[in-house]
């Protein structure tokens, strides 16, 4: 396969400066095996399901995960911290039939109680993870048409939830922003950072974590090896790439993703003069009333949370300049919402990738007899990008399930047309979403 040309990097300061696992030390490199049974590439939700679920099927193997960059720095650790139970359309309304979203419904739940059982059994529940679910938050009458979309698809699956509005959705936030919400119980909130590391800390024995150590390349053969930045040539019998975007970088997926940036801002810390604004405010996370609406979160540790801002990443990275420039936008949507508290500044702000594809479908697929590879193709990335990775180790195990058969049948992402046609539609589409969410942003 080819060599890496470009690598995944960090820029601004977000989830993983606010970790109690920041500086978690995982293994030294020079632990680094000439061979193992397992390579996993990139250490993101997918690289940790899949490099769990294998040391749960094969505890007697030996698997190395390779990060390119410090883990919770990644993408993974750059997103708005929702684990989403019930479908979610980051684009089109009606993107998956009725029949896939109560599968993927059935399958969240199952990898959101995986997660959190892996969470008690290893005794890293002081991870920020909170079940406390999400809010759709709407501040235009326009947009009430999603949460009766919603609230139709939620009633013919038979699941939990609450049309909130009025004094009591300002109860509930702490604003008086949003004039009608829907809300569901069975999503959890997170710091993605903090979990993600944490999880990694807590790997079997049997696994090996090795972060800030990119893999070049990929060598088909008889073994099969990853060759690392450093010139390390490490023998395996499978490898599973897990790496989202960069995963075209090896050969493998080619013109199927389309990643888009967006940027986060965090307060920092109210007072406790400042948090009598919020008393009696649970954390409370809202995704808005259109796809390119602010996302909002008052967390865990006194702080709002500000996502907002498409771009298209054309070349899978955003620059300090471009970071600077969304923070205007960032400022409005929180000032807006929080009036009263105007004067508090942003202590953290950053640009990560959203990993799409044109038709929000997730890439699931064996490149040849020994190389796998998996990603999510939405914005509900954290939970389907882990029931990915969870069930590619399945796949590579050779063994088959009605879930891994549904995985890989959806598993259809558009190839996408040239450049520059690609970068000239994707901002167009972006830039007329994000006119069309007027209040919501």
């Amino acid at each position: 396969m080819k060599d890496v040309k470009i690598y995944p990097t960090t820029t601004g300061q977000s989830w993983v400066e606010m970790s109690d696992y920041k500086f978690h030390r995982f293994n030294d490199l020079s632990e680094i095996r000439d061979e193992y049974d397992y390579v996993v590439v990139g250490a993101g939700y997918g690289g940790q399901a899949a490099a769990r679920h294998l040391a749960e099927l094969h505890p007697d193997a030996r698997i190395a995960v390779f990060e390119a960059i410090k883990i919770g720095d990644n993408d993974s650790g750059k997103n708005a911290g929702f684990i989403i139970d019930v479908p979610h359309d980051f684009g089109d309304q009606g993107a998956s039939s009725f029949e896939e979203n109560q599968k993927y419904f059935q399958l969240n739940t199952f990898i959101i109680k995986w997660m959190e059982d892996t969470i008690k059994d290893n005794g890293i529940d002081d991870v920020d993870w909170d079940h406390c679910g999400k809010y759709l938050c709407c501040a235009e009458e326009k947009s009430f048409k999603l949460i009766d979309h919603e609230v139709d698809e939620l009633k013919r699956m038979n699941c939990s939830y609450e049309v909130v509005e009025g004094e009591e959705l300002f109860r509930r936030t702490g604003t008086r922003y949003y004039k009608k919400a829907l809300y569901t119980p069975g999503s959890v909130l997170i710091n993605p950072a903090d979990v993600l590391r944490a999880m990694f800390s807590a790997m079997p024995d049997s696994v090996d974590v090795f972060e800030e150590c990119p893999v070049m390349r990929i060598d088909e053969g008889s073994p099969t090896s990853v060759i690392l930045r450093s010139g390390k040539r490490v023998k395996c019998k499978f490898v599973l790439v897990t790496g989202g975007p960069f995963i075209p970088q090896f050969g493998i997926g080619n013109k199927v993703f389309c990643p888009v940036l967006s940027y986060g801002a965090f307060t920092r810390r109210f007072t406790d003069d400042e948090m009598r604004h919020f008393a009696g405010v649970k954390p409370w996370g809202c995704t808005a009333g259109h796809p390119a609406g602010t996302t909002v979160r008052f967390t865990r540790d006194n702080r709002i949370f500000v996502r907002n801002g498409f771009s298209f990443a054309t070349n899978l990275t955003t620059s300090h300049q471009r970071i600077q420039r969304a923070i205007p936008k960032l400022r409005r949507a929180y000032e807006n919402r929080f009036p009263e508290l105007k004067h508090v500044n942003f202590e953290f702000v950053y640009g990560g990738m959203i990993n799409m594809t044109m038709n929000f479908r997730p890439l699931m697929l064996q490149q040849n007899s020994t190389v796998f590879a998996s990603a999510s193709g939405e914005g509900a990335g954290v939970a389907k990008t882990s029931l990915c990775g969870y069930y590619l180790a399945e796949w590579v195990s050779g063994m088959n399930s009605d879930n891994l058969a549904f995985l890989q049948k959806i598993s259809t992402p558009k190839k996408l047309p040239p450049e520059p046609f690609l970068t000239m539609g994707a901002e167009a589409r972006l830039f007329f979403e994000e006119f069309c969410a007027k209040k919501e942003i």
